[in-house]
């Protein structure tokens, strides 16, 4: 489940081959398959072409501490409740819909139409949408512009859209694993000084560290944007987050909105701790696996000097298992206004703002091939079900997912579409 398995695949292929789409598919490991589809503009002087991009894997679950089966997809109490209701089916369902439509109509096209799924984006996608980058650059051929995920856009009380979130950036990951030793023996004796010791000791200073409050340029312009859909006191802070930063007691009102703290600083997440699994043994090797996220401006040199100045133990090696730089796309292009262009024609009282993502997608692969690469939130999501993602009992209302898939159509054929 955690790689885009060949079944997804092969359904998106079985679609295809009943639509009379041609299509290219690529495994570019056992079982992680990825699959483009492409449809060409019918008339000339070609604009550069649209990709919509998703990714096939899923997170694995605790089906436990689920209230219905989590592959199931179950449509209950005006939900569609399962694994990757959020993240992301339904954005790709939304993206081939958009795809089909436009298929079925015959719409003339301006520009080319690119559809691509793709494996292994919940594990930094190097199997995926960075083996594509490397490996099939005739897949995403003169591409000026892409869709995928990365944006949240907002519901309010009531279920009606607020705003739709771009993301032209994100934060990236530096994903850390720690590996402490000591001597081992057994473990009727205890040693003070044995890897587990090390490791628990160290992390502990890990886990208390509060790095630095940063506001960055991408994210004080967008929560500026934001600003005007929120309640006082948080509109006049949006409005000019730095101002708010550095006033007293400013993180104890941030801690408050976590999703809001880790745009403004980089962040550390305790997610996994290796020893022994024989209980009676002190091992010799112990080690821990770190989710950081950075915020623009840091390198991954840089950050793991810091983090090693707070684990004081210069025995604790730390291993970077994935960073990459980080990448922006401009907003004063075509698409953005195709966009606001779409929301004003759905939903005229909704607006559009700017998003930064604490998270990462794969639109890096492609924002550095030099392709405009928007993260882009169809789903207009209420605060109750925020953080669902990756958590138990995902879900999505099917009020916004069908009107998310209208819009999703609506921006193609907007943008896409000859006129």
């Amino acid at each position: 489940i955690l790689f885009g398995l060949a079944r997804g695949v092969a359904g998106l292929a079985k679609i295809f081959d009943a639509e009379g789409i041609a299509y290219q598919t690529g495994e570019s490991a056992p079982g992680r398959g990825n699959i483009v589809a492409r449809l060409k503009a019918t008339v000339p002087n070609l604009d550069p072409a649209l990709v919509l991009l998703s990714h096939i894997d899923v997170v694995p679950v605790n089906a436990e501490f689920w209230s219905v089966p989590p592959y199931s997809g179950e449509v209950r109490d005006g939900f569609i409740w399962g694994r990757g209701a959020q993240d992301m089916k339904s954005t790709a369902i939304a993206q081939l819909m958009a795809f089909l439509k436009l298929h079925r109509d015959k719409t003339p096209l301006r520009r080319d139409v690119i559809l691509i799924a793709t494996a292994d984006e919940e594990a930094g996608g190097e199997f995926g949408a960075g083996w594509i980058a490397r490996n099939r650059p005739e897949w995403f051929a003169r591409a000026g512009f892409l869709l995928n995920e990365g944006a949240r856009s907002h519901a309010g009380a009531d279920g009606k859209p607020l705003f739709f979130g771009v993301g032209p950036t994100e934060k990236t990951p530096a994903w850390l694993k720690l590996i402490a030793t000591g001597t081992p023996g057994h473990g009727s004796v205890p040693r003070p000084d044995s890897s587990v010791n090390r490791l628990i000791a160290a992390l502990e200073r890990l886990r208390t560290w509060q790095p630095p409050l940063e506001v960055t340029p991408p994210v004080a312009r967008a929560l500026a944007t934001q600003a005007q859909y929120e309640a006082e006191p948080w509109r006049s802070r949006y409005r000019d987050i730095a101002a708010f930063v550095a006033q007293p007691g400013a993180r104890v009102e941030l801690a408050k909105q976590p999703p809001l703290l880790a745009l403004l600083t980089n962040t550390v997440s305790i997610t996994g701790l290796e020893g022994t699994k024989k209980i009676n043994i002190i091992p010799p090797v112990a080690s821990a696996l770190i989710d950081c996220r950075l915020l623009p401006g840091w390198t991954i040199e840089r950050w793991v000097a810091e983090v090693k100045r707070v684990l004081a133990d210069d025995t604790i090696k730390v291993e970077v298992v994935l960073n990459f730089p980080p990448t922006t796309s401009p907003v004063d292009t075509p698409l953005y206004a195709a966009i606001e262009r779409a929301v004003k024609t759905l939903h005229p009282g909704a607006g559009v703002t700017q998003s930064v993502s604490a998270g990462f997608t794969d639109s890096h692969f492609f924002r550095e091939k030099g392709i405009v690469s928007y993260g882009f939130g169809t789903f207009a999501t209420s605060d109750r079900e925020v953080g669902r993602a990756h958590g138990n009992d995902e879900r999505i209302a099917v009020a916004a997912f069908t009107d998310g898939v209208r819009l999703m159509y609506e921006v193609v054929s907007n943008f896409a579409a000859a006129k």
